[in-house]
């Protein structure tokens, strides 16, 4: 049977776009650092299409996403992308997800080039 998927922008709370000022003003905040902020939505995909997927596992692995997880994904999801997309936002949804992390574990498994990739595309937005 089809599940429909969650809208990415669903998966974590937005970040609020402006800071509320004594006097009723409205100052739009001060850009956090990108890499420290949890992953939104689209950079999902970017995290996705940036990481090979013959080490997608080993990938979930190092992030510490639960074998028993990992698992289940691949017994209730068909399609690989749909399977990535899945782990993924468990693994969102189960700890403080940023981007550091991703990038540390990228590194960790000496992808550093797919972390550069991953750098760019998410320089560049969408």
């Amino acid at each position: 049977k089809a599940r429909s998927r969650p809208k990415p922008q669903a998966l974590l709370q937005e970040q609020p776009s402006s800071v509320e000022r004594l006097g009723g003003e409205v100052e739009p905040s001060a850009p956090s650092e990108p890499h420290s902020t949890l992953l939104q939505g689209s950079q999902l995909y970017a995290v996705i299409d940036a990481v090979p997927v013959r080490r997608w596992k080993e990938f979930m692995r190092v992030l510490e996403l639960r074998e028993a997880e990992i698992d289940l994904v691949e017994l209730e999801v068909v399609h690989i992308r749909d399977q990535q997309y899945e782990m993924l936002k468990r693994w969102c949804q189960q700890t403080s997800a940023t981007l550091d992390r991703v990038f540390a574990a990228l590194e960790r498994m000496e992808l550093a080039g797919c972390a550069e990739v991953l750098r760019q595309r998410l320089l560049e937005g969408p």
